[in-house]
């Protein structure tokens, strides 16, 4: 009952999932370029990346209007690039912190993580603008966004990858982002 990982967050973000974009938008169309994934390759120092095996997660527009949030969280892709479209007037800032977990290494701190949940430490804030690009190890940062607080709402992109071939979400997490499975 104390463990952190099972504390109850909210989470009410809107979502439009991958396959309802176009085939040809621009964002499929650079999701998949090999100049782009050479890039981040490039950048993040990885010998290969690749997009979720299922048909959801790979691309999201998120969208967050007053009151709504994304509670604490670590992500299952290996890493994702966001670019915030549109910065609520108030509140909805981005908050993370860079300890707590190393998945590749099997490891979680929930002593830390129960601090930051307690707000006994307290996380980092990304300066969060429309037209700011973060690339990010979600699998490995806890974070969150917070409550917007104003009637312009947060909206931003996400592009998923991961370091494994074949990932994906778990069903249950497709039935709670997604409301369905495929």
């Amino acid at each position: 009952m104390n463990d952190p990982l099972n504390r109850e967050v909210v989470s009410d973000k809107g979502c439009i999932p991958h396959d309802l974009l176009k085939q040809q938008s621009k964002l499929n169309i650079l999701y998949q370029s090999n100049i782009f994934k050479n890039f981040l390759k490039g950048v993040l120092n990885l010998k290969d990346i690749y997009p979720y095996s299922d048909t959801l997660s790979s691309i999201n527009y998120n969208y967050y209007q007053k009151s709504q949030q994304l509670g604490w969280h670590f992500d299952n892709a290996s890493f994702a690039i966001t670019l915030m479209i549109q910065s609520s007037d108030k509140g909805g800032e981005f908050e993370y912190v860079s300890k707590g977990r190393n998945f590749s290494e099997n490891y979680i701190d929930k002593s830390y993580i129960k601090d930051i949940l307690d707000r006994k430490i307290l996380p980092q804030k990304a300066d969060v603008d429309s037209g700011t690009l973060i690339l990010f190890y979600g699998r490995n940062y806890l974070h969150r966004v917070t409550p917007v607080e104003s009637e312009k709402p947060r909206i931003l992109v996400t592009l998923n990858y991961n370091e494994e071939e074949g990932t994906m979400l778990s069903e249950n997490a497709r039935l709670t982002f997604f409301g369905r499975i495929n």
